[in-house]
């Protein structure tokens, strides 16, 4: 049944991804005039699979901000899009948006103090502009996010993710007194930047009762680069930081940090996405087992993980489809279909296709009153519906 189940729904889902000019597009490059940096800064923008699906209408999405983008903006979209699409029944973390950001000025804008001192202390002319970091998260407070948020249907849980500086400056904003950010993936960080200031902060941040909140998942690698022998620097301030922000003891933040030993500082970004976002959305995956058995247990499962991370999430409405489907025919179990059709109806009252698969199922347990008035008001909610026309005209002549 499982496997059936799997393999029906894999390629009706995989079958979404044809574009019409047999063209496959994963994103749109954007720019916004940013007068706090005093220059135009192109974004990138990854909308989930479902974002314009016809057939249903998701509300609301998580956005994951992603620094360097010009550099991760292929990979991390791949990655999220499997993990969160329902490919092979994969649901390891709900749908999101992702901007990405790509880099005008990356020393100045990705550390948070001004330094011209290298990892061995000596003078480096390419660390002359830095320092901007509080004016670049500036900017995605007040320009970058307004602008998502006013253009995308976005929910209010932001989730930031940065490698080497850009894990710097994650690390940073956390520490920032508002916080704009509900989850930080800090990937192999530069904590050792301008004599671990980071570390200081965090310090003095906890001492004078600062109140840190959040998802925070920080990773180190084994090395710099293949063939250095030593460890990377930043460790060992990495494991002070955690160490430290752990001992705050917030109820509202929940801190994790994992040693790559396989890893170098290069290779390090993908693995670390994909656990810190298993990390973020711990136990948001319903085991499959759950599509088959009570709705109500599958309704409390995502009102658990949705009330931990204070947003609504729900279970995608293809795959309690699918699993409707497999009921209906498959097993013959006419009452679990309905069931499973009219928790879709709840969760998504905007789609035509929930209610004309619920009509569907009335139909086939001889309900012709309901399946009408289904059909009736998929036929409303999108009109071009040619099925719900014809099962209309063949229960009234009947």
């Amino acid at each position: 049944m499982i496997r059936r189940f799997l393999v029906c729904l894999s390629f009706c889902l995989l079958a979404t991804y044809a574009q019409a000019d047999n063209r496959i597009t994963i994103g749109e490059i954007l720019s916004i005039k940013s007068e706090i940096l005093e220059e135009d800064r192109p974004y990138w923008v990854y909308l989930p699979d479902s974002y314009n699906d016809e057939t249903g209408f998701p509300s609301k999405y998580p956005v994951l901000y992603l620094l360097d983008g010009d550099g991760f903006f292929h990979s991390a979209t791949g990655l999220v899009q499997y993990m969160s699409a329902g490919i092979y029944i994969n649901t390891q973390i709900p749908e999101m948006i992702v901007v990405a950001i790509p880099n005008t000025d990356r020393t100045r804008d990705l550390t948070p103090t001004h330094s011209t001192a290298d990892d061995d202390g000596k003078e480096a002319p390419y660390l002359k502009t830095s320092g901007g970091g509080d004016k670049f998260l500036r900017f995605i407070r007040d320009e970058l996010q307004p602008k998502i948020d006013s253009t995308y249907r976005t929910e209010a849980f932001n989730i930031l993710v940065g490698h080497s500086f850009g894990g710097l400056l994650a690390a940073h904003a956390l520490l920032e007194p508002e916080q704009i950010f509900q989850a930080y993936i800090a990937i192999d960080p530069s904590l050792s930047w301008d004599d671990s200031v980071v570390l200081r902060r965090a310090r003095s941040v906890i001492e004078s009762g600062g109140a840190l909140q959040g998802r925070v998942y920080l990773t180190t690698a084994n090395t710099v680069v293949p063939g250095y022998d030593s460890k990377l620097v930043d460790g060992p301030v990495v494991e002070d930081v955690v160490a430290l922000i752990q001992s705050a003891a917030s109820p509202e933040l929940h801190v994790r940090h994992d040693y790559y030993e396989a890893e170098d500082h290069t290779s390090v970004p993908t693995l670390s996405l994909y656990h810190g976002l298993l990390f973020v959305f711990d136990g948001y995956k319903p085991p499959l087992a759950l599509f088959y058995g009570e709705p109500s247990a599958l309704k409390a499962h995502f009102k658990r993980v949705s009330d931990r991370l204070g947003i609504t999430l729900l279970p995608l409405e293809t795959l309690v489809n699918g699993a409707g489907y497999e009921m209906l025919y498959s097993e013959q179990d006419v009452d679990k279909a309905i069931e499973l059709f009219t928790l879709n109806t709840v969760n998504y009252p905007e789609s035509s296709n929930v209610y004309d698969s619920l009509a569907e199922a009335y139909m086939v347990n001889g309900d012709k009153a309901l399946a009408i008035a289904n059909y009736e008001k998929s036929l409303e909610l999108d009109s071009d519906n040619q099925n719900a026309v014809e099962q209309l005209e063949t229960l009234r002549a009947e």
